[in-house]
């Protein structure tokens, strides 16, 4: 950016708040200077707020699947608690009035699964359409 030139005026030509002491005094034609300082202050702004996503554009990717439940790789996820639980660190996951019958879930994505699970399955016939 060029050094600012000292006018009468008390404009600081050639910078960006030069293009907005144009504006708020009302001293058209904005001069090209300031213009310019302007506009380069424009596009350094719109490349730092495109940091936050690296600059990606157009739909969003899927997320990667998560295994869970009777998908998931952990031997006794998913089975039923009437069995002795499976592993250590495994949840028992019973919802009170489900129709899904209490099992074993894994810590994480799986225990969520089955409290979800559990949750909709106790929602009443009725109510469900």
């Amino acid at each position: 950016m060029s050094a600012p030139a000292v006018v009468e005026d008390g404009i600081a030509h050639g910078e960006p708040r030069g293009y907005y002491q144009h504006r708020n005094r009302k001293v058209f034609p904005i001069c090209q200077n300031c213009r310019d300082a302007f506009n380069a202050e424009q596009r350094d702004k719109r490349a730092a707020a495109k940091g936050w996503n690296r600059g990606k554009v157009g739909e969003p990717t899927a997320p990667r699947p998560v295994l869970t439940g009777r998908d998931c790789a952990v031997s006794g996820c998913g089975e039923l608690a009437s069995l002795p639980q499976p592993a250590a660190r495994m949840v028992r996951v019973v919802w009170p009035g489900s129709r899904e019958p209490a099992r074993w879930y894994c810590p994480g994505p799986c225990h969520a699964y089955g409290l979800a699970l559990a949750e909709v399955r106790a929602i009443p016939e009725a109510r469900r359409v």
